[in-house]
């Protein structure tokens, strides 16, 4: 599977042992080694490898910080993330991820960086964290720090100009409230132009940690799993 670290023939659902389930995702604080959830591989190719991730709330959650999260594989190839304000009866896609936005989404890539105060709501498609397999490139962001910048400095040091803003100006507001979150895994990771078909077993998803940083009303709160309604769909 390209990294001897993962399961290979040893992965079995059924078994508690050799199981990797959802709620792996997610660690209490300090725990080592950490767990992480591994998909099925793409035994079917050519039929898509898909997998939607849901966390779900029983509240509104205003984000105050990036959503961040952390795969154990590759970094897929092609992802949305989602967002809810209805309790998941509606969704609207928040980012898309792509290594060719333009072939995936019919979209030209950006960044956060190439936003602005007056585009700061825009939906893009970015291919910052599309690609590589080292250590440090396991990581993909959805910028919510970024996003504050526009309106309280680069340091964020005019948060009273930033809630200003978001008192006042209801779809901004929208924008950085949540009450569900979907990772809607459209394409795994593969590193070539072609998929190799002789070995499908090295084409997979696997996800170690998902931050979610927000704040109910005054109070701010931390999302861990042990707080969160997970499903796999």
């Amino acid at each position: 599977m390209g990294n001897p670290y993962m399961c290979n023939n040893e992965c079995d659902a059924s078994t508690p042992e050799l199981a990797h389930p959802p709620e792996l995702m997610f660690d209490f604080e300090g725990r080592h080694p950490s767990t992480f959830w591994q998909s099925a591989t793409w035994k079917e190719y050519p039929k898509p490898l898909q997998v939607n991730i849901t966390l779900s709330w029983s509240k509104t959650i205003e984000l105050t910080d990036n959503i961040v999260i952390t795969f154990e594989s590759g970094r897929p190839d092609q992802m949305i993330l989602e967002k809810s304000l209805d309790y998941g009866r509606t969704w609207q896609p928040y980012q898309y991820y792509a290594t060719d936005c333009l072939d995936a989404f019919h979209m030209d890539p950006k960044s956060v960086k190439d936003l602005s105060q007056h585009t700061v709501l825009e939906i893009i498609c970015t291919e910052e964290y599309s690609t590589g397999y080292m250590t440090n490139s396991k990581i993909i962001h959805f910028e919510i720090k970024d996003r504050f910048a526009f309106f309280a400095g680069p340091w964020l040091r005019n948060m009273a100009s930033l809630y200003g803003q978001l008192d006042t100006t209801k779809k901004l507001r929208d924008f950085f409230t949540v009450t569900d979150l979907r990772i809607r895994l459209l394409r795994p990771a593969v590193g070539e132009i072609f998929v190799d078909e002789l070995h499908l077993a090295r084409y997979f998803y696997a996800i170690s940690d998902i931050k979610v940083h927000g704040r109910n009303a005054s109070l701010e709160v931390v999302s861990e799993a042990f707080e969160t309604l997970l499903t796999q769909q």
